[in-house]
């Protein structure tokens, strides 16, 4: 044996030995064809966790609603349950964990003062989606955000500080171990940050807040990125306006050439396209807008210049025309995009992000938990190239479904339908057929110009996922 390991070659020789017996091994214990396996496997989507931000405002109700549909086989047996992100983890809502998936489950949040833990595990993981929404108790008041899973990057598009009176960023870290997070910010003449934005600490199962007001002044846009370099944090951006001129910004997709922004509510105010090139290279950008009448013709939206390392923002009021919207945004650089809404009074803010579309068997239902009392809920959708179509079935407090909507897309064009449903109900919205689409839903409180307005995009919630595919290649064996 010491003739042996003294050899250099005959010892290289034992390796290869070992890696093809481990390789043989791993072929015959995964079953996978020597050929590559046909088609990629799924897996039920078992476990998920969500942090909604402590509530903004004073006098106001915020609820934490979720809706899982469940296992797509309606067998197997799940939990949800809520708590306080602290390290002592106090319950919130009812003190037993949910288990029924279809129904609504609802916790008054409103005087949280730390992030709400949610966290489903079996079926009740399937098909999930966590939303926290704050009305008013006296005059309409309406901020809705969706819960966001844990991540290590983020990206938000919101006005700068000519708009705002104020931006804050709220991180919470749901891991025992503490996180390291950085923000970037772009406005309109370049990067801006400060030792305040650079290494910010976030203890385990604590949460931070970042003011980023200073930042964005004298800027009509900013595209904020927060990214980890140790752990993982939720995150959520919270812009002020002034008086109810204020809500949730929602996340956005990460830089890319091709952008959708679905369910831009209608009516009057301004519409503005946040548009940011995050590298060192200028960016042009052509942009579509699709209303229930088509396709807008309008001299402004093509040839939309952005600097490098720089956001600036175009008008979207004239190709609207107080229409509800989806744009579309090509560029020849990775960009990132939002869509800003104020009524020309500033007393009504929402905001409309970047969003993959509901499409396929695996990603073609969305979810939307239950509206809060004396609210109501509009949905828009929209199709680009090919007719499309949905079904919308409501439900009820009880989980009750009522009789299903069938919407009919057409193609290039927005289409928000009337939709009857019972108050405080939520939805589940699949699509028929192939065609992929883009969906948002607008929450309200009030009526005519006295109404408060809240916009999501409606995301995929998939019940099943697909499972990384795996051959019998060195690489499959050896990391």
């Amino acid at each position: 044996m010491r003739l042996i390991v003294e050899n250099r070659f005959a010892l290289l020789g034992l390796v290869a030995i070992a890696l093809t017996a481990l390789f043989g091994v791993a072929a015959v214990t995964q079953g996978v064809d020597p050929g590559g396996a046909p088609e990629a496997a799924t897996a039920p989507v078992e476990s998920d966790l969500r942090l909604c931000p402590p509530p903004q405002g004073e006098d106001r109700a915020t609820t934490t609603a979720a809706l899982a549909t469940g296992a797509p086989d309606g067998g197997g047996e799940g939990e949800l349950t809520a708590a306080e992100n602290t390290a002592e983890a106090a319950p919130v809502g009812d003190s037993g964990p949910f288990t029924r998936t279809g129904r609504l489950w609802s916790a008054d949040t409103s005087g949280a003062e730390a992030a709400t833990a949610v966290t489903a595990r079996g079926t009740m993981a399937a098909g999930l989606e966590v939303a926290q929404a704050t009305v008013g108790e006296d005059d309409p008041y309406a901020t809705e955000v969706r819960c966001p899973a844990p991540a290590t990057s983020t990206w938000f598009a919101a006005p700068g500080g000519i708009t705002l009176e104020g931006l804050r960023l709220f991180l919470a870290n749901p891991d025992g171990e503490p996180a390291t997070a950085n923000v970037d910010i772009y406005l309109s003449d370049g990067p801006s940050y400060s030792d305040d934005t650079r290494g910010i600490a976030v203890e385990g199962r604590g949460h931070t807040e970042v003011d980023l007001t200073e930042l964005i002044q004298g800027s009509p846009a900013a595209v904020v990125h927060v990214r980890t370099n140790a752990g993982r944090v939720a995150a959520s951006l919270f812009a002020e306006r002034g008086g109810d001129g204020e809500d949730w910004v929602p996340p956005t997709a990460a830089p890319a050439r091709s952008h959708v922004v679905p369910g831009i509510p209608g009516g009057g105010g301004s519409r503005r396209l946040i548009v940011a090139a995050v590298g060192d290279t200028p960016a042009t950008a052509d942009v579509a807008v699709y209303t229930p009448e088509g396709r807008a013709e309008h001299e402004t939206l093509t040839g939309l210049g952005v600097p490098p390392a720089a956001g600036t923002f175009l008008s979207l009021e004239g190709p609207l025309a107080e229409q509800p919207g989806t744009a579309v945004v090509e560029a020849d650089q990775p960009v990132v995009v939002g869509v800003a809404m104020d009524r020309a009074d500033g007393d009504d803010t929402a905001y409309a992000p970047a969003a993959p579309p509901l499409a396929g068997p695996l990603n073609g239902t969305a979810v939307v938990p239950a509206a809060p009392e004396g609210t109501e809920s509009s949905l828009v959708f929209a199709a680009l190239e090919e007719d499309a179509a949905a079904v919308v079935t409501p439900v009820d407090a009880d989980g009750r479904a009522g009789d299903p909507v069938d919407v009919e897309i057409p193609a290039g064009r927005t289409t928000a339908p009337d939709l009857e449903a019972p108050e405080g109900a939520g939805f589940v919205v699949e699509v028929a057929g192939g065609t992929p689409v883009y969906a948002g839903r607008v929450l309200t409180q009030g009526s005519g110009g006295d109404a408060a307005t809240s916009a999501q995009p409606l995301l995929p919630a998939p019940a099943r996922i697909v499972l990384p595919e795996v051959d019998d290649s060195l690489t499959s064996v050896v990391p």
